[in-house]
Parts: C-alpha cells; structure tokens; sequence
C-alpha cells in the first residue's frame, strides 16, 4: 500500500460570474496565494458541508439508489 494517494480526477466545468464577482474571486485567489480554482472548489466544499437540507436529499437519494438497483444473483 502507498502512502501517497492518487490524486482526485479532475473535471473541467465552465462557469459565467458576474464580473465584480469574478474580481473579488481573482483577489482572495492572490490574497491566498492560490488559484481561483481552488479558491471555487474549497467554498463548494465548504457550502456543502455547511447545508444540512442538502445532506438530508444526498443521503436519501443515496437510500432510493440502492432500493432501485437490482439484487445480485449468485451464480452456482
């Protein structure tokens, strides 16, 4: 087993901001000496974590995923 794990994959998404919005994004990302990018991806991170609402359907699409896929059958 390593230590290191491998990284997530990456997606590529394309997103319009209003431009203020866009500005202010670009300034934290060079206030924190990082990419806007990840500036994006941490506060998703973040707003999920926080949504509790949010958690709640996650979790229960979760459960009518597994109720809906079919049982597995053992082959002798």
């Amino acid at each position: 087993m390593s230590f290191i794990k491998k990284p997530p994959e990456m997606v590529t998404r394309e997103f319009q901001l209003e431009a203020p919005l866009a500005q202010r994004l670009d300034s934290y990302a060079q206030f924190i000496d990082a990419t806007p990018d990840h500036v994006v991806a941490s506060a998703l991170r973040f707003v999920f974590s926080r949504d509790k609402e949010f958690d709640r359907l996650q979790k229960e699409q979760k459960r009518t995923r597994k109720t809906a896929e079919p049982a597995e059958v053992k082959k002798p």
